[in-house]
């Protein structure tokens, strides 16, 4: 929804047309239909960031300081005030891209008071899609070739009263986003991360780490669990994405660590970094990596952080200082004139058409 000066059009035609080459992935990397990529330099990719302080949505480059010079791009939501005179478009939690035949590239993003969307990212940035699946939305992810949208809210809410749980929008019309209508919920508790692999839809909660099919088409598309793995303490399950460097595994964040999961073999395992409160982890193809730390206590949104924290392939913290990182590895808005309120950091850019 911004203007940013002589170069708006520019940039954000890059990123919708180019795709790959806008976040510097070579053309070999796209191989593969349902394959998701990422760039090859950890120096080069742009990261989206859901920020809570002033509820939008920033993409910025790895490689360059975090100013408004240097936005690439930038959404704020609608105002959606409900009965109660909320705006429930309040705290944009989850910002993630899907390529689409009939759009193009879109973004989805989720807004913690309950409403969830799809943008025409690239063209105009308007809504083409949104609703209200209620229940604190954390995660939106979008299957493009059946035009299936799913939201993950993580507690219950008026309408619904389970402790956490998916929507399920279906189309009549695969092409048109407009006639998404609400064809499915499933009980999930604390549901929080979503991740569609080309196969299957991926679900993070409080308890499990589960993965579905998608059966049916249009209106009798339903997802229907294929497995899952249900833990015997609560793990409280938060940020979940491909690994870029491997995409045979899934990265997730879980009370007290990171882990990484295979998803052939469900083997679960250890990974470096870790740490409490990661409300999203990404590691890119190159094996560096960045998270977002829930480290703002004194804030409107204590679950934020005022910056992103970047790691090398071994784990460790990248002290190079590409793009204005401190000597610990952080980054965060430079001349914004306030401190930012991150709540999510994620590759900019997938693929997974």
């Amino acid at each position: 929804m911004n203007i940013l000066g002589g170069e708006s059009v520019h940039r954000r035609t890059l990123l919708r047309g180019l795709g790959a080459a806008a976040i510097g992935v070579p053309a070999a990397s796209l191989a593969g239909a349902g394959r998701a990529f990422a760039a090859e330099s950890a120096e080069t990719y742009h990261i989206a960031l859901t920020e809570q302080g002033k509820n939008q949505v920033l993409i910025h480059a790895r490689d360059k300081v975090w100013t408004p010079a240097n936005e690439i791009w930038r959404w704020t939501p609608p105002v959606a005030i409900d009965e109660d005179g909320v705006n429930t478009w309040t705290n944009l939690a989850d910002i993630r891209f899907r390529n689409t035949s009939a759009y193009g590239w879109i973004a989805l993003v989720a807004a913690g008071y309950g409403k969830a969307g799809i943008i025409n990212f690239g063209n105009d940035d308007t809504l083409l899609w949104s609703a209200r699946p209620y229940g604190n939305p954390h995660a939106i992810e979008h299957i493009p070739h059946l035009g299936v949208t799913v939201v993950a809210s993580s507690t219950a809410s008026s309408r619904i009263t389970w402790p956490g749980f998916l929507t399920v929008y279906a189309p009549t019309d695969v092409g048109d986003l407009s006639t998404l209508t609400r064809v499915q919920e499933i009980r999930f508790q604390d549901a929080h991360g979503l991740w569609y692999d080309g196969t299957y839809l991926w679900v993070l909660g409080k308890w499990a780490i589960a993965r579905y099919r998608i059966t049916g088409n249009h209106l009798d598309a339903r997802l229907v669990e294929d497995w899952s793995e249900q833990f015997a303490e609560a793990i409280y399950g938060h940020s979940l994405d491909t690994d870029y460097s491997d995409p045979d595994y899934l990265l997730y964040s879980k009370t007290g660590a990171v882990k990484r999961i295979h998803k052939a073999t469900k083997k679960i395992s250890d990974w470096t970094p870790s740490a409490g409160g990661i409300k999203s982890y990404a590691r890119v193809a190159s094996g560096s990596s960045f998270w977002v730390q829930g480290k703002n206590v004194s804030k409107a949104h204590p679950w934020t952080s005022p910056y992103v924290e970047f790691f090398d392939s071994s784990g460790a913290v990248d002290k190079s200082g590409a793009g204005g990182a401190d000597n610990l590895g952080r980054k965060g808005l430079v001349g914004y004139g306030y401190e930012a309120e991150f709540y999510r950091a994620r590759v900019s850019s997938t693929d997974l058409s």
